[in-house]
């Protein structure tokens, strides 16, 4: 990630370290936390074990903490949650 995110950068790459191979799951998603309001970001698996999501106009369009969890699906039957990330977005002009 960049040393400071803005409002409406576009481009961004969020990389999460999920610790494992995640490649068998069938649903991943990162699930963010921004202004009080949940919204779904669809994510890819990289290198096996990283969840990987890019940017696009209106993800960061606002200032502020946003918080973000993996959500993962496992033919096992197992699902859940990554630990959560956080990083703050900031006004831009600052």
């Amino acid at each position: 990630m960049a040393n400071k995110i803005y409002v409406g950068d576009i481009g961004l790459e969020i990389i999460i370290d999920m610790q494992e191979d995640i490649n068998d799951a069938t649903t991943y998603e990162m699930l963010v936390l921004k202004d009080g309001e949940q919204v779904t970001w669809d994510a890819a698996i990289y290198e096996d074990r990283y969840l990987r999501y890019v940017t696009e106009e209106d993800d960061l369009d606002s200032s502020g903490v946003y918080h973000i969890q993996g959500n993962f699906v496992f033919p096992t039957g197992w699902t859940g949650l990554s630990e959560t990330v956080n990083f703050t977005v900031h006004p831009k002009w600052k």
